[in-house]
Parts: structure tokens; C-alpha cells; sequence
């Protein structure tokens, strides 16, 4: 029923009955002179959690992340029993983005198997991330949505699938190889795992273990790929790309002199889209990255809508990258009694009550 790599973690949680909150992220401004911007994030409903560049930062709505660096950043919203919010927003020096979602009610959920030729291509879901083919991906709201899948050298491939009320949909992709493409991809790797990356100050996700993050049909040009990790010194490096070629960029980020008082924490599962509580807190949903854990002892839970929830506990510690991996196990459905045809059920009856009428007879 449970497969786990780690036992667990969490993050640094914030009660939503605090009212809105604000969370520091990214450069200081010196003096007067603004170097960063801010993102305002509201939902409705409230009491939402907001997570940034995959979980950089996290707080529940409504709320500001300050700090933030200039550039292109994504904000994802979650809430239990609600469609998942993704949200890409452009932040400049000195003012403030604003993110403002209404999420979509998830009733009698669904889910997507996704397979692909090649397999382990990149998987998204009405935008979302959810990891690599061959994957399931739950808690669904019933109807149409937005399937992509993307490797380097072939054609992203999008379809539109509708999802049916308490059913899992197959769906295949069989990707096609460019062609002498006008454009290039970035493979990114880094030693270890999990580092946020940025291209030209744009967030563009982070790198998975034993795997690469991909970041595909760029336009030929000059690059500065920009990668950061609680604990570690930032990497910086400049990419020249061709047309038509795939530049892989492996980091090895160095450890910062400073000692670590946070842990970085992955919490993955299958079928993805399981909504993770942390000590009875709700958080996010898989896959879910936290680069700011506080040292501590935790437990979590994993909840999704026709499988067994998953839990576990444990204790983590300052500089520890854990990483929870649950195979969640599906809902025994009830094995049907067999019944008798209605006629028979009657003529059973009769036979019944005639024998007991001739046994008081006598």
C-alpha cells in the first residue's frame, strides 16, 4: 500500500486564520533603489495555497510574495475538493503583479493515464506540471482539458481529452522527430537535484533526480541559464544555441559556506494530483517541491479520491534533502453478490411460506 524513499518532512506552514500573509523571497532592495518586485495572490475561494517557481516560497491566500526577483515567474493555487490553478506572471523593479484566480469546483473527480513513444517524455495537464509519461494523473474535475506532452528533438504534441465522472481515460502519444527544427532545447541537470531554474530570469522549473529538466524550442541565441538551491552557492552559466540542436547543461552546485538551517523536500505519488497534508494542514498537491523545510518532526498524508490515503512520519533535518515517493493503492471496489432472478426470489418465497404453513398444520 505505501512505497516511500524518505521518511518525511515539511514545510514551514503558515495558518490561513492569520489573514493574509506575506512571504520574502529573492534579492533585498538597497536603500531606495528597488531591485525586486512583489506578486499579490487572491482566490476564491480564500484560504488557498500558493506556491512559487515550484516551491520557492509558499503561503495561503490571500497573500504577497515580496522580494521577488524581475522576470517570468509561475504561481500554482491549490485547494481541496478544487481544480488545481496555474499562473504565469511577469514581475518588474518596484511594483506589484497581481494573481487573482476563481477556482473550479471538483465534483465525482476523474483522472488521465498518459503513455507516450519515446516514454519519460514531459507531461502537463491544463498547463500543470505532473511529471514524466508513463503517468496517472487524478483528481480531475469531469470535462474537457488540455493534455501536452514535450521532449527534446520531436513536436510537442497537445490533445484535448474529456475526462468521465469516476473513470480513468487512456490516452497515447506518439511524438514526431523535428526536422531540421528553426528552433533548439536546453536540457538541465545538476548535482544535486532539485535546484529552481531560470532562463534569462525566467522561471522554467526545477531539475528532477535522475532525470533532466527539459526546456525546449527556444530561438537560436545566447542564453544565461541562472540555477539556486537553499544551501547551495548559485550557478550561473551563458548558452549559445544553434537552430536545431539540444545543449545539454549539467550544474554541480557547490555548498555554501553558510550552514543550512532549512531542508529541501520532494513529495511525489502515483496517480499524481493527491492532495499532501502536513500535520493536518493542507499544502499543495503532487508532485509538490518545498525549498524551505523547517528541521523538525512531521507527518504527512496523502489524499486522493479513490485510492487509500497514504501517510507516514518522521524527522528532518537542517540541510537533509528528503524526497517521499507513495504508490497510492486504489479502493477495493465491492465484489457483486450474486442474486437470484426476481421470478425465482418469489417461487422461493412461496416454497418458503407453503412449508411452514404445513408444519404449523400439524
Amino acid at each position: 500500500m505505501k512505497k516511500m524513499y524518505l521518511v518525511l518532512l515539511v514545510l514551514v506552514m503558515v495558518s490561513p486564520a492569520l489573514g493574509e500573509v506575506t512571504i520574502g523571497t529573492g534579492t533585498v532592495s538597497s536603500g531606495n533603489v528597488y531591485t525586486t518586485g512583489s506578486i499579490y495572490v487572491m482566490s476564491t475561494p480564500a484560504g488557498a495555497s500558493a506556491v512559487l517557481d515550484g516551491g520557492l516560497a509558499q503561503l495561503p491566500t490571500p497573500g504577497t510574495f515580496i522580494n521577488v526577483p524581475p522576470g517570468q515567474h509561475v504561481v500554482i493555487v491549490t485547494k481541496p475538493g478544487y481544480q488545481s490553478s496555474t499562473t504565469t506572471v511577469n514581475v518588474s523593479i518596484g511594483t506589484t503583479a497581481n494573481v487573482l484566480v476563481t477556482l473550479e469546483q471538483v465534483i465525482n473527480a476523474g483522472g488521465i493515464s498518459v503513455s507516450s513513444t519515446p516514454k519519460g517524455s514531459g507531461l502537463y495537464v491544463d498547463d500543470l506540471y505532473q511529471g514524466i509519461t508513463e503517468m496517472i494523473v487524478g483528481n480531475l474535475q469531469p470535462g474537457p482539458h488540455k493534455v501536452t506532452v514535450a521532449e527534446p528533438g520531436y513536436q510537442t504534441s497537445t490533445q484535448t481529452v474529456t475526462v468521465l465522472s469516476g473513470q480513468v481515460i487512456p490516452v497515447s502519444f506518439t511524438l514526431v522527430p523535428e526536422n531540421n527544427p528553426p528552433t533548439g532545447d536546453i536540457q538541465v541537470s545538476s548535482t544535486p537535484p532539485g535546484a529552481v531554474v531560470y532562463l534569462d530570469g525566467n522561471y522554467k522549473g526545477f531539475t528532477p533526480p535522475n532525470d533532466h529538466l527539459d526546456i525546449i524550442d527556444l530561438a537560436p541565441g545566447t542564453y544565461t541559464l541562472s540555477l539556486t538551491r537553499l544551501g547551495y552557492l548559485d550557478f550561473s552559466t551563458s548558452v549559445t544555441l544553434p537552430p536545431g540542436k539540444i545543449i545539454p547543461v549539467n550544474a554541480t552546485m557547490v555548498p555554501s559556506p553558510v550552514t543550512p538551517t532549512v531542508a529541501t523536500a520532494e513529495i511525489v505519488s502515483t496517480p499524481s494530483g493527491a492532495e499532501v497534508y502536513i500535520n493536518n494542514a493542507f499544502l499543495g498537491i503532487t508532485p509538490f517541491v518545498s525549498q524551505n523545510v523547517t528541521p523538525g518532526t512531521y507527518t504527512i498524508e496523502l489524499r486522493l479520491q479513490g485510492y487509500i490515503p497514504f501517510s507516514t512520519s518522521g524527522t528532518v533535518q537542517a540541510g537533509q534533502d528528503v524526497r517521499v515517493i507513495a504508490a497510492l493503492t486504489p479502493v477495493a471496489t465491492p465484489t457483486p453478490t450474486a442474486s437470484l432472478p426476481p421470478l425465482l426470489s418469489i417461487l422461493s418465497l412461496c416454497i418458503v411460506a407453503l412449508a411452514a404453513h404445513l408444519i404449523f398444520r400439524r
